[in-house]
Order: C-alpha cells, then sequence, then structure tokens
C-alpha cells in the first residue's frame, strides 16, 4: 500500500483527505501539523513515502516552500501537490488551490502514483469496506446500514438513517474496536456523505474565499437531502440559518456581478448552488433599491431564494423551467414528480420553519406561475404581490446569466429580454431597478 504524508493543520480537513485518498486510490496517509515535523518523518528511514500532500501556508508558515527546499537539497524525487491559493509552486508536482476540491485532487495524486481509471475501476474491494472508528464521531447516524465484525462475522450495528445511540461509538473505542464496516455497494454514498458532513462544519474564518464557496455547495446538497429525510428540525433548521447567512454575505462581498460569476466558475460549483448564490445577489440587488426597500425584506427574499429549489436533488432536475422540458427530460418517474412538485414541497418546508418571513410559502409555490407549486406556468397573474415579482425577475435575469455563464454578460440584451418577456407595467417597474447593476 502506497504511503502518503498530509502535512495539514485542519483536523476536519484532515480527516476527509484521509478518508477520500483511503476510498478512491487505496492510499494510508500519515500526518503532520507542520513543517518540522514533516520533515522529521521525511528523515526517518524506516517509512518510504510515495506522495506528499502539503498545504501552501500553516499560520503563516510557508510549509510547502520548506518542504520542496526539503526535498531539493535531498535529491528527493517524491511527487508533492500543493493545496491553497496562489500560483503553481516550482519543484511541485501539481497545485489544486481550494482545499475542499476533491474531485481536482484526487485525479493529481492518481497521476503521481501512476494509477490509471482503469486502476481504479478495477481495484479489489471487500465486500465489507472498513472505515475507521474515528468518522463515526463526526456522525449522528449514517446514510446506509453499518456493521461490527465479530467473531469473523459482520453484524448490524446502526440502521440506515436511524440515530447513533449517543454512548455507543465510544463504548466501541473504549472496547477497542478500530473499524466498522459499510456494504462495499454503499461505500461511495457513505464517503460522500461523511465529507459533506465534514464540511459543513468547517468555520469561515478555516477557509479561502474559494473554499468558503465550496463549502456552501456541499453544506446546501447535505441540507437538501437531511429536509427530504427527516423534515424541519433542530438539525436542519442550524444549517439553513448559517447557509442563509453565507449567501447573503457572498452576495454583498461582489460589487460586480462578473467578479462573483468568475469565482463560482473558477471553483466549478453544482448548478443549483450557483443558480441560489446569483438569485441571491439580483434579488438583494433590486430590494436594495427598490422604494420599499428594507433590511427586513432583503432578509425575507433571501430567504425565499434559499429555499425555492431546496428539495432538488441534481442539477438536472434544477435546470427544467417548463412543462415541456419536464416532459423531454429522461427521468424516473418519482424524479419527474420531483420536479413538478419542488415549489410545492419546498413551501411545505417553508411552512414549518420557525420565523420564516411571513408569505414566503406562498411566493415559493408561485415562483414558477402556478398558485399551488406545481407544474409551470408561462403566466403569472394579477395577484401576484410585489415581492414575488422580484423574484420572478431575478429568477429569469438568473437563468439568463447562468445560460451565458461563459460569455461577456450583456446588460442591455439581459433587459431587453426581461422587458419584452414581462410588458406589463408591474412587471417593467421592478425590471427598471437593475438598470443600475454593475455587471
Amino acid at each position: 500500500m502506497s504511503i502518503t504524508l498530509l502535512v495539514e493543520n485542519n483536523p476536519k480537513i484532515e480527516s476527509f483527505y484521509m478518508l477520500n485518498l483511503m476510498t478512491w486510490l487505496g492510499l494510508e496517509t500519515v500526518v503532520s501539523k507542520k513543517a518540522e515535523s514533516a520533515v522529521k518523518l521525511l528523515e526517518d528511514a524506516s517509512t518510504e513515502f510515495q506522495l506528499i500532500i502539503v498545504r501552501s501556508v500553516i499560520q503563516k508558515e510557508e510549509t510547502a516552500k520548506i518542504i520542496l527546499e526539503y526535498l531539493a537539497s535531498k535529491n528527493l524525487k517524491t511527487p508533492v501537490i500543493v493545496i491553497g491559493p496562489g500560483k503553481e509552486f516550482p519543484g511541485s508536482f501539481g497545485h489544486v488551490p481550494n482545499s475542499l476540491q476533491l474531485k481536482a485532487l484526487i485525479p493529481v495524486a492518481a497521476r503521481a502514483l501512476g494509477i490509471t481509471a482503469k486502476d481504479m475501476s478495477e481495484k479489489p474491494v471487500p465486500d465489507f469496506f472498513p472505515i475507521g472508528i474515528e468518522f463515526f464521531k463526526s456522525l449522528k447516524r449514517s446514510v446506509c446500514p453499518v456493521f461490527a465484525k465479530e467473531n469473523d462475522q459482520y453484524l448490524l450495528k446502526f440502521e440506515k438513517l436511524k440515530d447513533f445511540d449517543p454512548n455507543a461509538i465510544e463504548t466501541l473505542v473504549k472496547n477497542g474496536t478500530r473499524f466498522l464496516y459499510v456494504n462495499k455497494l454503499d461505500r461511495l454514498e457513505f464517503v460522500n456523505n461523511l465529507t459533506s458532513e465534514l464540511m459543513s462544519i468547517l468555520e469561515e474564518p478555516e477557509l479561502s474565499k474559494d473554499e468558503q464557496i465550496s463549502a456552501a455547495d456541499k453544506s446546501i446538497e447535505l441540507l437538501s437531502r437531511k429536509l427530504l429525510n427527516f423534515g424541519i428540525n433542530d438539525e436542519t433548521i442550524l444549517l439553513a440559518n448559517k447557509n442563509i447567512q453565507s449567501m447573503k454575505k457572498n452576495a454583498r462581498s461582489y460589487p460586480k456581478l462578473s467578479k462573483l460569476m468568475d469565482r463560482l466558475l473558477s471553483n466549478k460549483t453544482s448548478y443549483l448552488y450557483k443558480h441560489t448564490q446569483i438569485l441571491t445577489y439580483i434579488c438583494l440587488h433590486i430590494v436594495k433599491n427598490i422604494d420599499w426597500g428594507n433590511a427586513e425584506q432583503e432578509d425575507k427574499i433571501s430567504f425565499i431564494a434559499f429555499f425555492h429549489d431546496i428539495v432538488l436533488e441534481n442539477d438536472n432536475q434544477a435546470k427544467i423551467k417548463s412543462n415541456l422540458e419536464l416532459k423531454k427530460a429522461e427521468f424516473s418517474t418519482s424524479e419527474r414528480q420531483l420536479v413538478e412538485r419542488h415549489a410545492q414541497l419546498a413551501a411545505e418546508f417553508v411552512q414549518k420553519f420557525p420565523h420564516a418571513p411571513m408569505g414566503s410559502d406562498q411566493i415559493i409555490r408561485q415562483h414558477h406561475g402556478t398558485l399551488n407549486g406545481i407544474g409551470f406556468s408561462d403566466h403569472y397573474g394579477n395577484n401576484v404581490s410585489p415581492v414575488a415579482i422580484v423574484f420572478i425577475i431575478a429568477e429569469e435575469f438568473t437563468r439568463l446569466i447562468m445560460d451565458n455563464e461563459n460569455s461577456p454578460l450583456d446588460k442591455e440584451n439581459l433587459m431587453q429580454h426581461l422587458k419584452g418577456e414581462f410588458p406589463t407595467s408591474r412587471f417593467q417597474k421592478i425590471i427598471e431597478k437593475l438598470e443600475t447593476i454593475t455587471m
């Protein structure tokens, strides 16, 4: 088994790196918190490292530079992958600017070790895949059945989606249990969910701006699954509020919409996340520039923007904007029903959300033009509220931007489209507020 030296001082990031490197590439990982201790490990002849993954800067120490200089001084050719903001590092094998982009890290690590896609797909996997007991300390429950090994038999320990007994993991650790097990067919779902859980508890001061966006993307995906499984409870309320605040903060951090777009595109975030973040940005701009706008209305429109598509499970579902598109989509029956009813389902969650802004459930139901939140309509009735009009205009503006996200933003063309799409005076007055948006 190849041994990797990971130089990282954040225990949460360390955890999901170790987990993913083992799951995808079969790597054993040894961790060091800083350059000094990493160099001592490299000097120890008893361990031969095939790969080094190092954060570029740890607590103002230029960790990657120190490691690379040490390797060069000893004429060692161990491949080094540097993690963190900045340009390419001379002497490194690869550079991943965002520590939460595991989809970028895993292929680079594979290339460094000469592991091909075929090797990964053909890698032998035991019927019961071991997961270190320490990883379960970060979970309240598992997305799949979990087994314990007793007398060479694998016995069900925790049921799928059932909360763990608070003392169960601690008791297992005290009894010397090192691993629990999941079925090999469930291992990727388990690992992806645990990774999302670990990312969701990262705090903003621990992360760069790029990492904050990646963490928020994963966190919203996690929240969607939890809402569908458990509904509104203390856990989902806390996660939702954290994400809403993150969306608002991001929106206010970018004077130009194009700068926010660049950040989202460079981090390869999901369509669902990009749509929600851009929508929040545009909604806040309109409300800020309208005569009845105030802090309360900004909170309300941000809340609606966050929840309107929250039950959708993937980007293909989020891109559906008409009954015709839904009919043509290659969806299963359950997917089709989810997309058709997503506004209604989201509104039902909002109704149960404590202190939800008044009327937010109604606006979410109507955001595709129907009154009951089922299906899509091309026409909006006269009973649509001013806040609903803001949201409808902002969502169409967002859709146009995302349909052309790799092209320069052309405000004039976008405005012409909106004015043609929504010719009534109530809508036109809201559209005018977008004239001042800085692209």
